[in-house]
């Protein structure tokens, strides 16, 4: 439902397909912190969280202009 949420966004431009494949990613290893906790994990997440909150950011603004429309 997640993956189908973020395609159907791209498909209707409220984010771009590049960031719509970010937010899978995202996704994907939020869904791996429950199996994986060694060293190489926890750094490969921080190295995403730059993203993820740039990301975060304007798919809040994407969400309130629509909202305004």
């Amino acid at each position: 439902m997640f993956k189908d949420l973020f395609r159907h966004a791209a498909r209707h431009g409220l984010v771009r397909v590049e960031a719509a494949e970010r937010w899978l990613l995202y996704r994907d290893n939020r869904n791996r912190t429950a199996h994986d906790y060694g060293k190489d994990f926890a750094e490969a997440t921080l190295r995403l969280l730059p993203g993820f909150i740039v990301d975060a950011r304007a798919l809040a603004d994407a969400i309130e202009e629509a909202g305004d429309g």
